[in-house]
């Protein structure tokens, strides 16, 4: 969901919280000025795909010079419905999603941190993104609920946070839109991934790749090759997991392609 903030005095800070009928916040997000102008910001709040339908509070806030102005209207989340998947997992793969080692866990924290990262400086694209490779062939939806069953016998549960492109090893992989590469590195879970940064708290993820053009600190536009698919991490089969952080909070990728976000 994207607030705009818009005043004919200069607007020093804003952010949105979404609260449930009980008064808790279930999501917040910073704001961030557009085009360096003071008159403008944008928040981009991220509505998990945990949260239950009903009527929330979507209150604003914002700082004009030294008056504080605070408003409150109220949304309505429908009722959304997921796939629902049951994987079995080899040796190796189970291995991979069972590892409680320190490497792994280190991993795991960086990406946490990276993603959780509002970078006042960052990039300001707007869009519209563009989708990451020319097929149109979808394995695994956003939000699918899944099973992952062990080798072992014993069976965990997980939310896929992105879309799976079934598409050979070697096939490339482009920026979705303009950004910076925060992240291009092999992981124990994901393979050799890239991390975009596209906006201040807004991330593009491609994960299982099986090769890198790319590097960390690098500035690249739409369409830039970035990388080629593969099955490296923990993975079934040659595809492309897309995914897309906001706040650190995932969203539906959808949302992002041929869309302008302001």
């Amino acid at each position: 969901m994207t607030v705009s903030f818009v005043s004919d005095a200069p607007i020093t800070d804003a952010a949105v919280t979404l609260k449930n009928a009980s008064g808790a916040a279930v999501c917040k997000a910073k704001s961030f000025s557009v085009d360096a102008s003071p008159w403008r910001r944008i928040a981009l709040i991220a509505i998990p795909s945990t949260v239950k339908a009903g009527d929330y509070a979507l209150e604003t806030f914002a700082l004009r010079g030294c008056e504080a102005i605070v408003s409150t209207v109220q949304v309505r989340v429908e009722r959304r419905a997921f796939a629902q998947e049951s994987i079995t997992l080899d040796s190796a793969n189970t291995a991979i999603k069972s590892d409680l080692g320190s490497e792994r866990l280190a991993q795991i924290e960086a990406l946490t941190k990276i993603l959780s990262t509002f970078d006042s400086g960052a990039p300001r694209f707007s869009g519209p993104y563009k989708a990451p490779v020319a097929s149109k062939r979808r394995t695994s939806p956003y939000g699918e609920r899944r099973v992952y069953r062990y080798d072992t016998g014993k069976s965990e549960t997980g939310i896929h946070f992105g879309i799976d492109y079934g598409i050979p090893a070697g096939t490339p992989v482009f920026a979705s839109g303009d950004g910076i590469v925060v992240m291009a590195e092999r992981r124990i879970s994901t393979g050799w991934t890239v991390v975009i940064e596209h906006l201040p708290g807004v991330y593009s993820l491609y994960y299982h790749l099986d090769a890198l053009t790319s590097s960390a600190g690098e500035s690249v536009r739409t369409g830039t090759l970035i990388g080629r698919s593969g099955a490296t991490g923990l993975a079934t089969g040659p595809h492309l997991h897309f995914e897309w952080r906001v706040n650190g909070e995932a969203v539906s990728p959808d949302w992002f392609i041929e869309n302008s976000l302001f």
